[in-house]
């Protein structure tokens, strides 16, 4: 058996607060999005860890190995409301 002959085990993470569940532990940042049922065209995702924010901004379809409960947010790309 080769390491290509073990089925990749998914995880749980939360983006936005909310869990995603299923998400493959090798994936891209863009893929995390839609799974999270969040357009990657129009969003960036940031991965939180403390204090410390990992920013995947046009780094969308870079490969990433994600862990059970890691934490994540979205931004969007869009303007900037002024008030």
């Amino acid at each position: 058996m080769t390491a290509a002959d073990i089925p990749t085990r998914a995880v749980t993470i939360t983006v936005d607060k909310e869990p995603v569940t299923g998400v493959p532990r090798h994936t891209t940042p863009n893929e995390i999005l839609r799974l999270a049922g969040i357009d990657p065209t129009s969003h960036y995702l940031v991965k939180i860890t403390g204090r410390h924010q990992d920013s995947f901004e046009g780094r969308g379809e870079e490969s990433i190995t994600v862990h059970d409960h890691e934490k994540f947010v979205s931004l969007s790309t869009g303007p900037t409301p002024t008030s």
